[in-house]
């Protein structure tokens, strides 16, 4: 969380995400369909995030300007640990800097007082919310952007024990001011793993034709039954950043009162799966809602 914009100290960007995972065992199972039957929209949310991002995530955060060029790297973690009913949380993030600089910040915050309607909310953050999909795949933004406000978003997507986090920031005129990525691991047992490459890419995009799962929480904390999904890539009106291993951030350079917009990130995880996360606006500047896909290419 925090920290990703030097701008916005008051703002805390954090969550994550998922697409395979282990199977759960009859315990986790049940825990699961009974939450799903007796839970708030809100207790949900709150869970299904903390299901799946306790833990010491490391890393480094890359910011880059609209037009592409690094600002700045470094390298983090973010420590998350619960209670064991995982009610009452502490996070701790750690930056380090090539120059030597070092930050640390702490926050402590629990589902009665951060678990909201309209999502989950940061103790460094009045404005901001939490959603998060049953899968990991989650957003942190702001429900109802306001007129002459900043505009900060934080998309994640993750695969068991690997995430990333794309956060855009737009300025108090609606002009795109900076990007970020995230790439984090926790623990040291995974398939795959982050590069150590920083500068953006040249242009390209997945091939073909994709099908899969779609997952989607609406503004309200409502979930639709998940469903099946044809997915392909398609040139529109939307600037694309070339971040490194394969991520593709999809925003507009700026947003305006009166149009309804996305912010996407798409993942090309390896040649047979791919991930896309989305934030949906009306015209009102009004959250819709959030969307996940997970897919393999069509045979």
């Amino acid at each position: 969380m925090v920290h990703w914009l030097a701008v916005l100290a008051p703002f805390a960007l954090w969550l994550g995400a998922g697409f395979v995972e282990p199977a759960r065992s009859k315990p986790e199972a049940q825990e699961l369909k009974q939450l799903n039957r007796s839970a708030t929209h809100a207790d949900r949310n709150w869970r299904a995030f903390w299901r799946h991002h306790l833990g010491d995530w490391r890393g480094s955060w890359t910011r880059y300007t609209p037009s592409g060029k690094v600002k700045e790297t470094f390298a983090s973690s973010r420590l998350f640990r619960a209670d064991p009913a995982k009610s009452e949380i502490v996070q701790v993030n750690r930056y380090r800097y090539a120059d030597g600089r070092s930050i640390e910040k702490t926050w402590a915050f629990n589902i009665k007082d951060h678990s909201q309607a309209d999502g989950f909310a940061h103790p460094a953050s009045d404005a901001m919310r939490g959603l998060a999909l049953d899968n990991g795949a989650a957003a942190w933004l702001i429900p109802t952007l306001k007129p002459n406000k900043f505009a900060p978003f934080e998309l994640f997507l993750k695969r068991g024990d690997i995430r990333h986090s794309v956060g855009v920031l737009y300025g108090k005129n609606g002009e795109l001011l900076r990007t970020a990525s995230i790439r984090e691991k926790r623990g040291s047992q995974s398939d795959i793993d982050w590069t150590d490459t920083v500068v953006q890419v040249e242009p390209w995009n997945p091939v073909g034709r994709w099908k899969g799962e779609q997952r989607q929480i609406q503004a309200n904390l409502s979930r639709v039954p998940v469903q099946s999904s044809d997915w392909q890539w398609i040139d529109n009106h939307q600037t694309n950043h070339f971040l490194p291993d394969r991520i593709i951030l999809r925003c507009p350079e700026r947003i305006t009162p009166g149009q309804a917009f996305f912010i996407r990130v798409i993942w090309l995880v390896d040649d047979g799966e791919l991930q896309t996360i989305t934030a949906h606006y009306n015209s009102e500047f009004q959250l819709m809602a959030v969307t996940h896909h997970a897919l393999t290419p069509e045979s």
